[in-house]
């Protein structure tokens, strides 16, 4: 009977327990900062794919905006083209933006839209009897999905 006790006094097993702890305690901390930083990386994708997305549906509006002005024979007509229109801000979009025109929307959930402004003659333009003469557009593309996305371009067409 000797003998079973004198086997719990022993320590020759004591370093393997110790390091298999320690090993299992490092394991758990780099999994746990590895789980983080996979969920952080997962929440950048989400949010570059949203941009994405919002920059392309606000240029392809801005663009569809683009193809009525070219296919119009007096684009100042339309009911899109608000006169003297050259810069939309924090203070003056929800003038331009929140109208229930279904001409403006690109998108069947209506939250994605276009305005155009016209701008006139550029400076420095000859202003020559009988041909064409060159106007200015300021074209935006709005979307409001997930976050608000503007993009302006300008266009000029001769007419």
């Amino acid at each position: 009977m000797q003998k079973p006790a004198r086997q719990f006094n022993n320590e020759d097993g004591y370093f393997l327990i110790v390091s298999t702890m320690m090993l299992l305690a490092l394991i758990t901390i780099i999994s746990v900062a590895a789980s983080n930083t996979s969920r952080t990386e997962v929440k950048i994708a989400g949010n570059d794919l949203t941009y994405q997305r919002n920059l392309y549906l606000a240029e392809g509006a801005a663009m569809e905006a683009v193809d009525r002005i070219q296919n119009d024979v007096n684009p100042r007509e339309l009911s899109f083209v608000v006169p003297g229109l050259k810069v939309i801000d924090d203070d003056s979009f929800l003038d331009h933006w929140d109208g229930e025109a279904q001409d403006t929307t690109f998108d069947a959930t209506g939250k994605t839209r276009f305005v155009v402004g016209y701008e006139g003659t550029p400076p420095g333009f000859s202003l020559g009897i009988g041909q064409p003469k060159l106007h200015g557009f300021a074209i935006y593309g709005r979307t409001e999905k997930q976050g608000i996305t503007t993009v302006k371009i300008g266009y000029r067409k001769a007419f």
